[in-house]
């Protein structure tokens, strides 16, 4: 009984949702608004989405130790 009602609910709520912002003006209901919400959008103007490295690397210069050795335990 508790999973029909629960679902049941779940069915109601979709079709209410879908009613009340998809179906007016056909899907564009929010497109000014709740689409370009910042929260939405500030993605897009990190770093990383636009492909900026945080650091580079010099002209001539190397990453990590100029020197690599390699020590082995006796």
């Amino acid at each position: 009984l508790l999973s029909a009602g629960l679902d049941a609910g779940h069915v109601v709520g979709t079709i209410v949702i879908f009613f009340a912002l998809q179906y007016p003006k056909n899907g564009i209901i929010g497109l000014n608004s709740i689409q370009n919400w910042w929260g939405n959008t500030v993605y897009t103007k990190t770093a990383d989405y636009v492909g900026v490295p945080a650091k580079t690397v010099p002209e001539g210069g190397t990453f990590g130790p100029s020197s690599w050795s390699v020590s082995r335990l006796t």
